[in-house]
């Protein structure tokens, strides 16, 4: 059958939730460093999760290398991307090649994709690539991309490995081991404006992004498997052009708005399809 109802609600929960943390990360940027940004949203779901679980984790060598992948890297190539790119919905544009990696390696691992599958994810990034293609070349592009990458990888682990683990548990393990990993970064790019304001931009920020959004996801992946969750995702870059304008008035181009129609129907085909195999 076509994804469930729960699945869709979780897609649409994800949309919203991270499709708005892409302008609130390009606001806070002015106040804290990407580093900064990192490890205030890692610290803070610390204790969010551990409260949440009592203070349980669930640990192992795949959590270490799904929260390497997925938290740790994956969140100082997000923040990094989205402050270098000059609009942050182009972040999150490239940051969602992430199915097309998902494809390639499940692929490369040996699963069996089905044609529509691979069909609707093509064409969802297809819509993608026309929405960026009235930007420029930048830094922030290609740090953004191997956001994609990493995440894509982290996903794969998770779908095919730690499928089970229990997502607030798995959640608490990842943030806590990523502090260590982001606290050396801070010497390569630190600055920090303590006030009101960027405290309570931080503090929001990891609660919508790495909280409920990490939850959210690890979700959809569970629900959907990795590849429909990771082409269900595609909604967040049309979600964050819409954010983008309501909080900062970037309005979207007219090809961002023929591109975002596109990723719509890749969407919808991947979606709409019974669920075979892995993916």
């Amino acid at each position: 059958m076509a994804v469930s109802s729960r699945g869709l609600r979780l897609a649409i929960l994800l949309a919203l939730v991270w499709g708005l943390s892409y302008p609130l990360i390009k606001i806070t940027s002015g106040y804290a460093s990407p580093v900064v940004i990192s490890i205030f949203r890692v610290v803070v779901s610390s204790f969010f999760f551990l409260a949440l679980t009592k203070g349980r984790i669930a640990k192992g060598k795949d959590e270490l290398i799904v929260g390497i992948f997925n938290v740790a890297l994956f969140m100082l190539l997000l923040n990094f991307g989205t402050a270098l790119s000059p609009n942050p919905g182009i972040a999150a544009v490239m940051i969602y090649t992430q199915p097309i990696f998902v494809i390639v390696i499940e692929k490369i691992l040996g699963t069996n994709l089905s044609l529509r599958s691979i069909i609707g994810v093509i064409i969802g990034f297809t819509g993608i690539i026309v929405s960026v293609s009235s930007s420029s070349f930048s830094l922030g592009i290609m740090v953004s991309l191997l956001g994609g990458l990493t995440w894509a990888l982290g996903t794969v682990i998770f779908s095919r490995r730690i499928r089970n683990s229990n997502i607030l548990e798995l959640n608490a393990f990842m943030s806590l081991i990523s502090i260590p990993i982001l606290i050396p970064f801070l010497s390569l790019d630190f600055y920090f404006i303590v006030n009101p304001l960027s405290i309570s931009l931080l503090i929001s920020l990891s609660v919508l992004a790495q909280v409920a959004g990490y939850i959210t996801w690890f979700s959809m992946v569970k629900e959907m498997g990795g590849i429909r969750a990771s082409s269900a995702s595609l909604l967040v870059p049309i979600t964050s052009y819409f954010m983008s304008f309501i909080v900062l008035g970037d309005l979207p181009t007219e090809l961002e708005v023929i591109g975002s129609v596109i990723t719509l129907v890749g969407v919808y085909i991947t979606l709409s399809e019974s669920r075979t195999g892995k993916s």
